[in-house]
């Protein structure tokens, strides 16, 4: 009979130890609505960690939304010292919906997910303005999978990932989550630019030029797009595309005078001496500022001048005539450099190149009268 007795006393143990534990898990759901956050942490605690409610959906729902109530308040989870709350209601909240074979609670699980990415969004944006990208990158991804647990596709978290990626040099991750942006038609042209720098930093200019292509196409009157093709024809250095790039976008922004200043810069770089200047001039028409239209106007003349009196310099002795003519023609080309030279120095009195060149033009010139006044700044 005694056996029998204790056997009937420890069945009774053990049935009391599983309601203790789900008075536990009963116990952190109340002390959640009363707003008591660490007496329902340490209840639901224990009742993930006993075998007899640490496989049952509620007690993961629970630790979920207790979690992400301390996620929520900074102050209450520094205080329990829970930085990774906001990480543990997502776990929390995933086995819960392992567990929930039969869908009970599939539309509270969603709920608080989609709360949930709030918090990784929030976390994610701080680390981006602190530049460091990385933890920016990890943050959104979790917001990205989030959505991917609730059946939705979250093309924010994809495109902040995708902005991270080329800031954080992580072009990989970049020119994944933006492909899955391109993929859904995302409206954003930012897309296909960052997309694009992407792919550049992985080395393949030639997928960089198609996806621009594809951003010009969905958007034909974005500026940012077709400026970005323009950078990318000049860092590959075909200058013909460039200057095509640059006149269509200064068609869309005519009063913008860097585009002009771009544009005279490609034919300065070929020798084509009118055009450099007709689109410097404009660029320093439009800002009466523009220090460098002036100065690259003044140095296109100069160097044409230094060119032709190096042909001068290299004629036989017996070509003192056309030395003279060379000579000649050389000085004109100084000539038509002075006022822009001079100019840029007004603009900037101190700087050294500028004052320089104005310096060997008025001596090669003979014109004395500026070349002291100078020398006395």
């Amino acid at each position: 009979m005694k056996k029998i007795v204790v056997l009937v006393v420890l069945s009774i143990l053990i049935s009391l130890g599983g309601y203790a534990q789900n008075n536990k898990r009963t116990s952190a759901y109340m002390y959640l609505k009363n707003g008591e956050l660490a007496k329902a942490k340490e209840a639901i605690d224990e009742a993930t960690q006993h075998e007899k409610t640490m496989h049952d959906a509620k007690t993961w729902l629970y630790a979920g939304e207790i979690y992400y109530q301390i996620a929520a308040e900074p102050a209450m989870a520094e205080l329990l010292k829970e930085p990774d709350a906001a990480m543990k209601s997502y776990e929390a909240l995933q086995k819960a919906k392992k567990y929930d074979e039969k869908d009970q609670y599939s539309n509270e699980i969603s709920i608080y997910l989609a709360n949930l990415t709030n918090q990784f969004y929030k976390q994610g944006g701080l680390a981006f303005q602190d530049g460091d990208y990385n933890v920016a990158i990890d943050n959104f991804k979790i917001a990205y999978n989030i959505a991917q647990v609730d059946n939705r596709f979250d093309t924010i978290a994809a495109f902040n990932i995708g902005m991270a990626g080329v800031l954080g040099d992580d072009p990989e991750a970049s020119a994944e989550y933006l492909a899955k942006c391109v993929d859904v038609n995302f409206e954003d042209p930012r897309v296909y630019m960052f997309y694009n720098r992407a792919v550049k930093q992985l080395g393949d200019t030639a997928r960089a030029i198609e996806i621009l292509q594809l951003g010009r196409d969905r958007f034909p009157q974005e500026l940012s797009l077709l400026l970005e093709e323009a950078q990318l024809y000049l860092e590959r250095g075909e200058n013909e595309k460039l200057q095509v790039s640059l006149l269509q976008a200064i068609e869309q922004d005519p009063e913008n005078s860097n585009l002009f200043f771009l544009l005279g810069k490609t034919y300065d770089d070929e020798g084509n001496i009118p055009e450099a200047e007709k689109y410097y001039q404009k660029a320093a028409d439009l800002n009466p500022d523009f220090f460098e239209a002036y100065y690259n106007m003044g140095a296109v003349y100069v160097n044409k001048a230094a060119e032709i009196q190096a042909k001068a310099n290299d004629l036989p002795l017996d070509q003192m005539d056309e030395y003279a003519k060379l000579t000649e023609k050389a000085n004109e080309n100084l000539a038509k450099a002075v006022p822009h030279l001079e100019k840029a120095l007004e603009i900037k009195p101190d700087d050294a190149p500028t004052i320089a060149a104005l310096k060997e033009t008025y001596a090669r010139l003979k014109m004395d009268d500026k070349l002291e006044k100078l020398n006395q700044q």
